[in-house]
C-alpha cells in the first residue's frame, strides 16, 4: 500500500475503482485538513488530485519536489495542476534547466528553493530537533580542535544505489580503510559483492548500519566528507551535502547542472566540487596533504551553514512566503 500511494498512477486506479480502503483514507483526510490554513505534501503526494481541487478548496496547498529527477513524472507533473505552490531542494533540475523554471514551463509560477536540512523526530533533544545546535555547541567545546584535530581522513554515508556503486568501489581501491564507509545496504551489508553475478565489479566489503549517534561521532572525528548525488551531473542539494560542513569536515561533492551547486556553497572557499571520480581522488589526495587549506574551508562551510541553513530558520522562512501566497484561479 505505500509503495501505490508513492506512485500517481496506483493512486488514480485506486481513486478511479473507488478502493474502500483508499476512499476511506481520503475522507479521513478531507475531515481532518479541510479547514486547515496550509497543506505541504512532500515527496509523493498521496491524495488524488480531483479530491484537492475539489474538496479542499480553504487551504494554500504546496507540493513538495524533493526525489527528483527520480519521482518527478511518476509523482510530481501528475498532481501539480491541483496545488497553489510548489518548493523544491535542487537549485537545478538537470544540466539544461533550472528547477524553478522547470515548474514554471510545468504551469507553477509560485516556487520555493527550501534547503534540505531537515528537523528531527526527537523533539525532547533540542539537538536532535534542530540539527546545527549540537554541532555548534560541539564547536565551542573544543574551539579550534574541532576543525583541527580529526584521525579518519574520508567518510560516505549512504545507500546502496547501483549508480553510486562505481564511484565509491574506485574510492576504496585508492583509500583503502581510509575511506569509512557506512549505510543500509541490503542483504546484512554485503549487497555490493552480489555484482560480480552480473559481471560487473564487486564491492567485497561488507557496509555496517550505523545509529545517528554513531554517525555524529564519527562526522566530528573526520577530515573529508564525501558526497554525491544520483545523477551524474544533474540535481544537487541532498541533506549529506549539509551534515558534512555542519559537523565541521570539509565537503567533497560533485557538481550540479547549470553549476547549481555554488547556489548553495562558494566553490573553494566553503565546499571543494569534483567533475570526475578520478577528480575526487585527486582533489581528496591534495587536501590531505594540506590541513591549513582544508580546514580554512572546512570553517567557512560551517559558518555558512550556520547563518543560512539552520533549520529553524529554513522553516520559518518557508512559512513567511507560504503565508503570501495566492490561491490558483479556479475554473468553472
Amino acid at each position: 500500500m505505500l509503495r501505490k500511494l508513492s506512485e500517481a498512477k496506483s493512486v488514480d486506479q485506486m481513486y478511479r475503482e473507488r478502493d474502500p480502503s483508499y476512499m476511506r483514507f481520503l475522507q479521513d483526510f478531507i475531515d481532518e485538513f479541510k479547514d486547515a490554513d496550509l497543506i505541504v505534501i512532500a515527496t509523493y503526494n498521496p491524495i488524488h488530485p480531483e479530491v484537492l481541487y475539489n474538496d479542499l478548496t480553504k487551504p494554500i496547498k504546496v507540493l513538495g519536489f524533493i526525489d527528483d529527477p527520480v519521482s518527478t513524472y511518476t509523482s510530481g507533473i501528475p498532481s501539480l495542476w491541483a496545488f497553489d505552490a510548489a518548493f523544491y531542494i535542487s537549485p537545478s533540475y538537470n544540466d539544461q534547466v533550472l528547477f524553478k523554471d522547470a515548474l514554471q514551463n510545468w504551469g507553477c509560477p509560485q516556487s520555493y528553493w527550501w534547503p534540505l536540512v531537515g528537523v528531527g523526530a526527537n523533539t525532547a533533544d533540542q539537538g536532535r530537533f534542530w540539527p546545527l545546535a549540537a554541532p555548534r555547541a560541539e564547536a565551542l567545546r573544543r574551539g579550534d580542535g574541532f576543525f583541527r584535530e580529526r584521525d579518519i581522513d574520508l567518510i560516505y554515508v549512504g545507500g546502496a544505489y547501483e549508480d553510486k556503486m562505481d564511484r565509491l568501489i574506485r574510492l576504496r581501491r585508492r583509500f583503502g580503510s581510509g575511506l569509512r564507509l557506512y549505510g543500509r545496504w541490503r542483504l546484512g551489508g554485503y549487497i555490493g559483492a552480489t555484482r560480480w553475478l552480473k559481471g560487473k565489479p564487486a564491492f567485497w566489503t561488507r557496509v555496517a548500519t550505523i545509529s545517528h549517534w554513531e554517525k555524529t561521532e564519527l562526522y566530528y572525528r573526520t577530515k573529508i566528507g564525501f558526497n554525491m548525488h544520483r545523477s551524474n551531473r544533474m540535481e544537487t542539494g541532498n541533506m549529506r551535502m549539509y551534515e558534512v560542513p555542519a559537523h565541521g569536515m570539509m565537503l567533497l561533492c560533485d557538481k550540479a547542472g547549470l553549476n547549481a551547486h555554488e547556489q548553495i556553497f562558494e566553490p573553494d572557499k566553503e565546499a571543494v566540487y569534483y567533475d570526475s571520480i578520478e577528480d575526487a581522488i585527486e582533489k581528496a589526495e591534495y587536501y590531505l596533504k594540506h590541513d591549513e587549506k582544508r580546514e580554512r574551508i572546512a570553517r567557512a562551510g560551517f559558518a555558512r551553514m550556520q547563518r543560512d541553513y539552520d533549520a529553524e530558520l529554513n522553516l520559518k522562512n518557508f512559512l513567511d512566503w507560504a503565508s503570501r501566497l495566492e490561491r490558483k484561479r479556479r475554473r468553472i
